[in-house]
């Protein structure tokens, strides 16, 4: 069963390969090539220039205490490497987490808008009312189109994208939330700054 975890790094051989639908060996493939974005690519969400040297990919869910404590650090790592480092978004609701796939959903919907992270922040920011009521408040108070972010809500226009993303976590290892790829370096739970230095110094000094 899938949780969101606290900070661990894990090492390549640490990882715990979840049963997924995929081939394993194209799996294997793809971690071996150290995708940066794990598959990810400017269809989704990102901070930081497409150029930058180094790029964390990260699987979040909004339901998760751990993810949203992970923003904290993943805001003092972008400041701290402005220009270096870029930050591709990924969404894993977990299936425990009521909520977590209608608000992944309607963040994809203010990203329609183009009010993704600002939607993003907010959410994680105050995660206590993840309902569809409290959603569609989120983007009102955001100054969204109500009308067109409504429909785009409750069609879940954007549900397979999310899936997409799900299995995109599974065949990248993923096996507990928050999950980060950080230029092919796999790291499990809410780290720390100083843990995602490590990683990021490493990968700058082999430029």
């Amino acid at each position: 069963m899938l949780t969101c975890v606290a900070g661990v790094v894990l090492a390549q051989d640490d990882w715990v390969r979840l049963p997924s639908s995929g081939d394993s060996a194209d799996q294997e493939s793809a971690h071996k090539s150290g995708s940066q974005d794990s598959g990810a690519s400017g269809a989704h969400p990102q901070r930081g220039a497409d150029n930058a040297a180094v790029t964390i990919v990260e699987y979040s869910d909004f339901q998760c205490p751990f993810c949203r404590r992970a923003e904290a650090s993943i805001r003092q790592v972008l400041k701290k490497y402005d220009g270096q480092v870029r930050l591709v978004y990924m969404d894993y609701p977990l299936p425990s987490h009521r909520y977590a796939m209608e608000a992944a959903i309607a963040a994809r919907c203010a990203d329609e808008q183009g009010q993704f992270w600002a939607y993003h922040d907010t959410l994680f920011e105050n995660s206590t009312d993840l309902t569809t009521p409290g959603l569609k408040t989120t983007a009102e108070q955001l100054g969204l189109d109500n009308l067109t972010f409504d429909r785009c809500l409750e069609e879940h226009k954007f549900e397979n994208v999310v899936q997409a993303d799900q299995k995109e976590g599974e065949a990248a290892g993923l096996r507990g939330i928050p999950y980060f790829i950080v230029d092919g370096h796999p790291m499990h739970g809410a780290s720390t700054p100083a843990a995602f230095s490590t990683v990021i110094d490493q990968e700058l000094k082999s430029r």
